[in-house]
Formats: structure tokens, sequence, C-alpha cells
């Protein structure tokens, strides 16, 4: 189907001969016949789309880029094996658990390999959950059992204890600092991917919002652009039918310029116009002379009457103000400018009379028989074509009605697809999920919290181990020092052991879950023509719904692609090439309107239909007509001066203004009727000031007949002139320009008429041409750019992808970020337990080690040096070192040692025997050298 066009017109631009008289007939150039407009009605604007297909990380892009990378190098390209496809899963499935287990069964080498490094992680994971709880259990008994540094090996600091307890220290926090930044993300990501849910029904519904909009946009255009401006087309096609006769009429006037012919008889039918204003300019001129006349005559007098009144109060300070204020001789007169013109004009008796007799002597009917043998041109126009215009008109209606069908396909087309369906079960997506979603986030938080419960243990296990002091033997020491950072950094190891099965568990659940759906459904909506996925589900299922639904719009001629759907969607290309709608609706074709439709034809068939007869014997002026106006053009209305009443400044009628003066002279009677001697002299103020009262009238009264005698010499000169000079070169030029039009018809008046017409017809094609462009170029070019579609499937893979799966993703992966960092943190925390609780630092390079005889053979030989640093009693968070059999005495490092030694302080005494008991007298036989010090004791 084809679309129709109207055609427009151009304007058609005079050209002007030259003014001179010639009798030599010149053929002129054609320019524009038609003067017809045709103003389409613009494309409705886009409709504010509210789809925002951008992402803002909040701070979590470093996150979501590890977890990406990592994901794509466990996972390959490929999300199916390639000896399976899309079918052959859903078919199993659908057939029940037996055929699933079989198709598991025949393939599972396949899908193995193909997620070899997904499955191999979430082996390790699980793995990890079942490994951990064990080795915590196997610490536990360790420490039960005395080793694995439950208890320090001496109480005090071996000599490289204190580099070892720094370095440790320091390496710990380096693992716990990084594990607090994943235990952030892990309680943000969870956070994430809540509101990410929770907001996803709302950026789905935009989207479909967007989508409709776009689809009633592009259906509004087309409707605009085959309904809305065919009609104003029709409008002014038909115009131009009607109106063929003096369109073309017209325009051989002006070609010719038999248009002097039109302009002289309006001219000639004016003379009335003329009569009259003359008349009245002439009515006003008499009585402006009478008022002026008047008017002078009445300020002389009131010049002499208020001197005169004014003399008998000279003597008086009021009076002698209002003299100094206005001087009577010079004020109270009429301006200068005013008194030099005449108004009164005698020639206008004479005019009148010459115009009076051309009218009689019937000289506007003499102009108009000139006319009327032009007008028989129009006339002929107009027979000749009568019969075409019904045809034209019938072809029009009918283009329009085929129109208004084909435009109801392609809204059709466009509106094949019922979001309205789909919108409205988008809302049950919360009902059926919102609830597990909720239960998923709370399980998420308990997640991180005990991750957090685990760092906050090591934290404050390095923070009371650096910060704090050794456990010392003074009371209160037992608290807030190294000890108790021991005790956090142990509390720390056992939550991570006792959490370990189930948040491991939990965390490998979860990345199965996020990097299948990464995998399967983002990166497969991210790019569906490189996902092998998308485009087996595409061929199977996407495929013939498409065609199924956009059958009736393409007529069976298309086959449809999700794939290249949405790609060409990307590509912000037409909804017209997107959907192919050239093999319904062709508008290239339209090109060819000339041979499909009978419009063409018609139009063509203008220049032989239009058939002038012979015009050699037309006279637009004949030579009495040609008298009479010589005749008007000879009369004195020419050499008529009218412009020097153009110039008079009606306010400056004057000297002064009558009323502020009259005001002032009032106000002068007041202030001199207060003197009982002046009150003859108020008297005459008071006459004198209704006198100028009168005066003041007279001069309203002008400037009334002033105005009015403006607005006829304006129109008069309307009237006369024609854009000339004066009336007489209005005329002489007129005259010639109807003589060489009178030749220029008669010569060449046929072949013209041929010429328009050629012209009318080509203006009229050229126009039809015009409207094919506009419509291929708005169709092809304008109209359902794919822009808005684009970023409405591009916001609601953001919304699911971006905003929920790779929150998703960065939680489970930060949950295990902590877990791999709780690893070593767990046997820097072993080496640090021990070290934390030593008491004493190190003693000196003289001290010997001590021996714990634990056995028989370790009795027999000599116990290691013992030595309590100051005469406090040593209080240390180590277990006391059990007596030798035989030992009466409590080992002198116990826990709990007698404190009535501190009664009596005194410096320590050193010997090579640590056996020795310290608190014997110094008179007791001994049987040892007692060796001096070795370090400088200051005193207590």
């Amino acid at each position: 189907m084809h679309f129709y066009t109207i055609p427009s017109f151009l304007f058609l631009l005079h050209t002007a001969t030259s003014d001179s008289l010639t009798t030599t007939p010149q053929l002129p150039s054609l320019n524009g016949v038609l003067d017809h407009v045709v103003v389409y009605q613009p494309l409705p604007a886009a409709p504010e789309y509210k789809s925002d297909d951008s992402f803002n990380a909040r701070g979590m892009e470093h996150v979501y880029l590890l977890t990406n990378t990592f994901l794509d190098l466990i996972q390959r390209d490929d999300v199916l094996p390639k000896g399976i496809n899309t079918s052959m899963i859903i078919n199993a499935v659908g057939e029940g658990p037996a055929s699933t287990l079989q198709f598991m069964k025949a393939h599972w080498q396949d899908l193995l390999l193909q997620y070899i490094g997904v499955l191999t992680t979430g082996v390790f994971g699980l793995l990890l959950a079942i490994i951990l709880p064990l080795i915590g259990l196997f610490f536990c008994c360790c420490r039960c059992a005395g080793k694995c540094g439950a208890y320090p090996d001496s109480h005090y600091d071996k000599r490289s204890d204190a580099c070892k307890r720094f370095f440790t220290g320091v390496l710990l926090s380096v693992f716990v600092i990084a594990a607090m930044f994943g235990s952030v993300c892990a309680f943000v990501t969870n956070h994430y991917t809540f509101t990410g849910w929770t907001d996803l029904t709302r950026k789905m519904d935009i989207s479909l919002d967007d989508t409709g909009h776009y689809f009633q946009h592009t259906g509004d255009s087309v409707h605009v652009l085959l309904v809305t401006n065919f009609a104003e087309l029709e409008e002014v096609v038909n115009d131009i039918l009607d109106e063929s006769g003096p369109t073309l009429k017209k325009q051989l006037a002006n070609i010719t310029e038999a248009v002097a012919i039109e302009t002289l008889n309006d001219l000639v039918s004016g003379l009335s116009k003329v009569k009259r204003n003359l008349r009245d300019i002439s009515d006003d001129t008499n009585e402006l002379e009478a008022k002026v006349a008047q008017l002078q005559d009445g300020l002389s007098r009131s010049q002499r009457s208020l001197s005169s009144a004014l003399e008998g109060c000279t003597s008086n300070q009021v009076c002698e103000k209002f003299l100094s204020q206005y001087n009577l001789d010079k004020d109270l007169a009429m301006a200068d400018d005013f008194l030099k013109i005449k108004f009164k004009m005698p020639a206008i008796t004479g005019v009148l009379s010459d115009i009076s007799d051309l009218i009689e002597n019937d000289i506007e009917e003499k102009v108009l028989v000139g006319k009327a043998k032009f007008d028989l041109i129009e006339k002929q126009i107009e027979q000749s074509i009568e019969d075409i215009k019904p045809k034209v008109k019938t072809e029009l209606r009918e283009m329009g009605k085929q129109l208004e069908t084909q435009n109801g396909k392609i809204k059709a087309a466009l509106q094949s697809l019922d979001l309205a369906v789909i919108q409205k079960d988008i809302p049950k997506l919360d009902t059926h999920t919102l609830k597990y979603v909720e239960y998923r986030y709370y399980v998420g938080l308990v997640m991180a919290s005990g991750i957090l419960l685990i760092l906050f243990c090591f934290i404050l296990g390095l923070f009371y181990g650096m910060c704090g002091k050794r456990p010392g033997g003074l009371y209160g020491d037992d608290c807030c020092n190294t000890g108790t950072g021991a005790s956090f950094l142990v509390s720390g190891i056992y939550f991570t052991f006792l959490f370990s099965f189930l948040l491991l568990l939990l965390t490998t659940a979860h990345f199965l879950l996020g990097a299948g759906v990464e995998k399967a459904v983002c990166q497969t909506l991210l790019a569906p023509h490189q996902s092998d996925l998308f485009q087996q589900i595409d061929q199977h299922y996407f495929q013939p719904t498409l065609n199924e639904v956009l059958n009736d719009a393409s007529n069976g001629n298309n086959r449809y692609s999700a794939t290249k759907l949405i790609s060409d969607c990307h590509t912000n290309d037409t909804i017209y090439n997107i959907l192919k709608l050239e093999s319904v609706y062709n508008i290239t074709e339209l090109t060819n309107w000339r041979s499909h439709y009978g419009i063409g034809e018609y139009i063509e068939n203008l220049k032989n239909k239009l058939q002038i007869g012979e015009l050699s014997g037309i006279t637009l002026l004949t030579p009495e007509t040609t008298h009479d106006l010589e005749e008007l053009a000879r009369s004195e209305i020419s050499d008529m001066d009218f412009s020097k009443f153009s110039d008079i400044l009606e306010d400056e009628i004057t000297k002064i203004d009558l009323r502020s003066f009259i005001r002032h002279l009032r106000t002068l009677r007041e202030q001199v009727s207060r003197y009982p001697s002046l009150k003859f002299v108020a008297t005459k103020l008071d006459n004198e000031a209704l006198y100028l009262g009168n005066m003041n009238k007279v001069v309203e009264t002008v400037k009334l007949t002033l105005r009015h005698l403006k607005q006829s010499v304006t129109q008069l000169e309307k009237n006369i002139k024609f854009n000339k000079s004066s009336m007489r070169e209005a005329i002489h030029t007129l005259i010639g320009q109807a003589n060489r039009a009178t030749s220029v018809i008669r010569s060449k008046g046929p072949q013209l008429i041929g010429d328009l017409t050629g012209r009318y017809v080509s203006e009229t094609v050229g126009l039809i041409d015009e409207y094919v462009d506009r419509v291929l170029t708005s169709i092809e070019r304008e109209v359902g750019y794919c822009a808005p579609l684009s970023t409405s499937y591009n916001a609601t893979v953001v919304a699911f992808c971006h905003e929920i799966v790779d929150p998703f993703n960065g939680f489970w992966a930060s949950i295990g970020w902590c877990f791999l960092l709780f690893l070593p943190c767990i046997c820097l925390s072993v080496s640090l337990i021990s070290l934390y609780r030593k008491s004493e630092g190190y003693p000196g390079p003289l001290v010997e080690t001590e021996t714990q005889p634990l056995d028989k053979k370790r009795r027999d030989r000599a116990r290691g040096h013992r030595r309590t640093p100051s005469g406090f009693p040593e209080v240390t968070h180590s277990r006391a070192l059990p007596p030798v059999p035989g030992e009466v005495e409590e080992r002198a490092h116990s826990r709990y040692r007698d404190t009535s030694a501190t009664r009596h302080i005194e410096p320590p005494r050193y010997t090579s025997n640590p056996s020795l008991n310290q608190r014997s007298p110094p008179s007791a036989p001994s049987g040892e050298y007692e060796r001096p010090p070795p370090y400088y004791y200051p005193g207590p």
C-alpha cells in the first residue's frame, strides 16, 4: 500500500518590468505561481521517560570488581556444555525426577567439566566447613591437656619473646584490619541486596510504563504523518483547485503588468472617496481659519483687560509676584509656527469640480470595461478545468481513507505486545518472594554479626595485648592486662571453630546460587548476542512467540529473533527498521505515486485542459478612457501641498497652557479678594478667568478639527498616490503599464498562460514529492528511535544484576574473605596467647632456664634457677609448678605464696642454688658459695 500526498504550492515572485513606455512586448521570466502554503502540524513531543540505567555502586565497586573477576576465572565462557541444550534440560525436568536423574547420570561428566571451577570452589568450602570444627575439637583437647599454648613454658620472657610478641602482633593486626574491611562489606552488601530486591518491582514498573509511552508516542507520530498532515494538505489542495482561475489570472496580471488595470479601477472607483476627503479637508480648513482668527482676537482682548486690571494692584506683593511669573504681552498669545500656516485652500473648489465632471462622465465604468475583458481569462480557465476538480478531490479523499487504514495497521503492529498483562503481574513478585528475601536478609545479618563477633574478640585481644600491662602481683591487675588480651584471642579462636561449620556452609550455598545466577542470568541479559544460553532459548521459545505475536503486523513475511531485536535496539535504530515494517508498508514506494494513482495523471492533464481562446482583440484601456485618465492627472490635486498640515503639533497652539494659566489666575483672585481695597480687582480677574475658559474651549475645538484634518489628508494621499509621489505620476505610470500589458497579452497571452499552467503543474508535483520526502525522512530517521526501549531494558537489567546479584555475590565473597583471613589469625593468636600470659620480662643472660621435674629422670637433675625479682608476691596467669617429691615448701614461683614476706622488704639475695630458701636467716649454714647479684638493686 502506498502513501498519498497532496500538492502544495509555492509563492509567485513578482518580476518587475521597466516603467518606461515601450511598444516592444517582451516575454517575462516565470517564477512561482502558487501562493498557498501548507502548514504541517509538527510531530508530538517525546514523553518524559523516567527509566534510569545508571548504576551507583555506593563505594562497593572494588568489591564487585574483585568478585566478578574471581567468577570469571573459575567459570567457562559458555553456560551449557557442547552436548547439552536447553530443550534437553527442560524435557528432562518436565518428565519428572526419574528422568532428571537419568539425564544427570548420562551427562554428569559434561556438567562436571563445564563447571569444574565452581564445583571445586564449592567442594573446598564444604571441606573447610567440615574440617575446621574437627580442628577446633582437636585444638580444645590439646589445650585441655596443657598443650597448644595452654600454659606458658615459663612465667618470664625468653630472650627473643619481646621481638616475637611485637612482630607477631603486628602481623596479626594486618590480617585483622583486612578482615575488618570484609566485615564492613558483608553488612553493606547484605543491606544493598535487600534494598535492591525491594526496589526491583518499582523499577520494572517504571520500565514498562516507559515502554508503553514509547509505543504510544510512536503510534501518535505515525498518525500525525499519515492522517493529520494529510488532512492539512488535502484542505490546501482543495482551496488551490477552487482558486485555480483567480490564481493563474493573478499571476498573468503580475507578469504582463495587467495588474495596472486593477489599480486604475481601484483609483477611479475611489474618486468618490477622494471627493469626500476633499470636502472634509475644505470644511476643516475653513473652520480652522475662523477659529484661529477668533482665538487670536480673544487672546489680544484678554491681554488688554488683564493688564488694566492688574495696574490697580501693582503695589501688592501677590500681584507683583504674578506679573513676574507671566509676561502677558508675550505669553498670552498664539504660537508663532501656528500663525504662519494658511489653512484656507481655494483650489479645492476647482478640484472638486473636475472630479465631479469625471465621475459624471462615467470614467469608472470605462475603466471597468477593460477590467472585465481581462477577467474573462479567469472564467475561461475555470471552465476548462471544471470537470477535473471533482475527480482530483475524489482521489484525494480515497487516498486519505487508505492512509487511515494503513495507519491503523501500523499502530496495531506497535501495540501487538500487551504490556498491561505483564505489568499487572509485577506486584505478585513481591507477594511471592518478599517474605523469603527478608528471611535471607536476616540470615545474612546473623552471618555478618558472627564474623563481627569473632573480629571483635581478635581486636580486643590485640588491643589488650599491645596496650595492657603484664599480669602483675598487685591487687586489681588481673583485668585489662595482656592476660585479658590472651583470653580474648582464645575466645576468637573458639568462636571461629564454633561458627565455622554453619557460616561456611551458608557461604558455600550463597556462592553456588550467586555464581549460577551471575552466569546464567546476568551475563546472558547483559550480552545476549554472546550468550549460548540466550541464543538457544531464543531459537526454541522466543522466536516462535515473537513470530506468532507479530505475524499480523508482518503478514507472515518476517522472522523475528529476540537477539537481533535487542541488538538493533541498543544501536538506537528506528522501530520501523527493527520490526522490518517495510515488508508491511514499504514507504519507499511513495516515490512512485505518479504511476500508482490517478491524481498524478489528472494533474498532468491540466496542461492540455487549459485551452484559452484567441486574445488578439483584447484592449484594456480605450483611447477615450485614456483621455479621461489624463484629464484626471492634469487636475490641480497633484499640485496641492497637504504635507504642511501633517507637521502641525496639536499641543502647541498657544504659547502657554491656558488651563494652567486660568488656574493660577483664579488663585490670584482668591488672594486679592482678601484685601478690601482690591475687591474690584478680584472681580475683574474673575471675569477674565471665565473669558479665558471660553477661549480654552476654542483651543480644544481647534485640536479636534486639526486631528480630523490630518486623518483626511492621510486617507486622501493613500487614495490618489498609490505609492507614487503624486496622483499625476501614479496615473501616467499605470496608463503606460496597461498599454504594455495589452501588447503583451495580444502577442504572447496564450503562450504565457500555457507556461503558467506548466509551472502550476510542476509546482504541484514538486510539493507532492516534498511531502513524500517528509514522510520518508520522519519514518526512517525521526519516528520511533529505540533509545527509550534500550534504556528501559538496561534499567531492568541493572536493577536485577547490578543492584541485587552483585551485592549478593559481594556478600559471600566478604564472608569467605574474612574466614580465609581468620585461618592465619588462629595460628598467630596461638603463638601470642602464651606470650601475653608471661608475667615477667627477660631476666638476663646469666639466668639459666628452669627445668620442670615432671618425671623420674628429671627429678634427679639439678633444677633451674628461679627467682622473684622483687619483694612482692608473684602472681601470674600461669599455673604453679608442682612441688618436687620430698620438697616440703611450695615452688618459689607458685601462684599462691605466703605474703608475709612483704612485711620485711629487703633486697633479694641471689644464689646459684635456686632451691635455697630465701626466707632462711642469713646466719643459717650454707654449703654453697653465694654469688653476688648480677644487677644493681636501687632499693624499694
